[in-house]
């Protein structure tokens, strides 16, 4: 194989890459090849020592992939490396699965931390707003300690509904009932066997709850309404949790990207020394 074919072909392998990188490549590699002829070197011996045109194009993708992984560490540059180095068959991906499995559960863990926190900072400050303006209104938020179901529940004022009946001639049943004298509201819901009825007091708080079909029913009671202390301890109960989750959350995911970048360079550097690379290779 002479020079001109040995860069034919690696420019092909290498037409995943932007142009001005490729173009860079090939007069890097032009450039080796005329200095070895200088040397007193023919051009097929020096395309030999250079091995295959598509393996070395493998190889240089994957440095150029590290190497953006190792500048912009996001899921989608680890993706490409792990394929790219996969493709130089140094790295096993279902070996690496567990890892990446583990990986992928801290991040969720992380982002789950994140909302924790930011619902504690949600509900102190819509208590400390509620503190100084008088809104947004407290009563629409219940503690649940039935066992069943979330046990916090924040639902929207309902206050001057006025009383709806629908039914059909199929047996579907929708119904809105205020009560004048307790100023409570009961909303329900039937179709067949499948049935919703729920009851709210007169400041808006949810008092029962019940929903089921034919195989079962679940029901919610006595159900209490949250002081604005309440709201307040539980904000910063969230506040809390969600901050050393987030913290610590993200020390170890750090710690976990660094220890991915030093292990995806070791895997490499298995193949880097099969490449005859330029010095003045990019």
């Amino acid at each position: 194989m002479n020079k001109q074919t040995f860069l034919q072909q690696l420019a092909a392998a290498l037409a995943g890459l932007p142009a001005s990188e490729r173009d860079d490549i090939i007069a890097d590699y032009a450039a080796y090849f005329a200095d070895a002829v200088a040397d007193g070197r023919n051009e097929e011996a020096v395309a030999a020592a250079l091995g295959d045109p598509q393996r070395l194009a493998q190889q240089l993708c994957a440095e150029r992939k590290l190497a953006q992984w190792e500048a912009h560490k996001t899921p989608g540059n680890l993706r490409q490396v792990l394929v790219a180095l996969a493709g130089l068959g140094v790295l096993n991906l279902l070996l690496a699965m567990p890892y990446l499995l583990l990986l992928t559960l801290l991040s969720s863990l992380w982002l789950g931390a994140l909302s924790l926190l930011l619902a504690g900072l949600i509900g102190s400050g819509g208590w400390a707003s509620h503190a100084v303006f008088g809104w947004p209104s407290l009563s629409g938020i219940v503690f649940n300690d039935s066992g069943i179901g979330p046990w916090l529940i924040a639902d929207g004022d309902v206050h001057g509904m006025p009383q709806l009946k629908i039914d059909s001639s199929n047996g579907e049943h929708v119904s809105i009932t205020p009560d004048k004298a307790t100023g409570s509201i009961t909303i329900e819901a039937r179709d067949g066997d499948e049935h919703f009825r729920l009851e709210r007091h007169a400041d808006g708080s949810l008092a029962s709850l019940e929903a089921g079909d034919g195989d079962g029913r679940i029901s919610l009671s006595g159900l209490r309404p949250l002081s604005g202390g309440g709201v307040l301890a539980v904000g910063l109960v969230l506040v809390l949790i969600g901050s050393i989750g987030s913290f610590f959350g993200w020390k170890l995911l750090r710690a976990m990207w660094q220890g991915t970048g030093r292990w995806l360079r070791w895997q490499h550097q298995l193949v880097q020394a099969e490449a005859v690379v330029p010095s003045r290779a990019a």
